[in-house]
């Protein structure tokens, strides 16, 4: 199975935060693994130096949409909103 894009992965974390408010990481992985179709490939999946892929693409995903404008860095290291 081909791997999610990173526009999909942007949804999830937009969808999460829209539904957390403000949130840490465990936080937003778990609501994305509980309300979106997240492949069990992509939750048991490991990168080549043995990170979790899933954790890994949210964070990407946080990153991307923080440079784009979307979340915000105001509420502090660990703490993630949208704008």
């Amino acid at each position: 199975m081909a791997s999610v894009s990173r526009k999909i992965y942007c949804n999830w974390v937009e969808n999460a935060l829209k539904a957390l408010g403000r949130a840490t990481p465990p936080e937003v992985y778990d609501w994305i693994r509980a309300n979106e179709a997240v492949p069990v490939s992509e939750v048991t999946g490991m990168t080549s130096d043995g990170e979790n892929l899933f954790k890994k693409n949210v964070r990407w995903a946080r990153f991307t949409l923080f440079k784009a404008g979307v979340v915000s860095k105001r509420e502090g290291y660990g703490i993630w909103t949208l704008v």
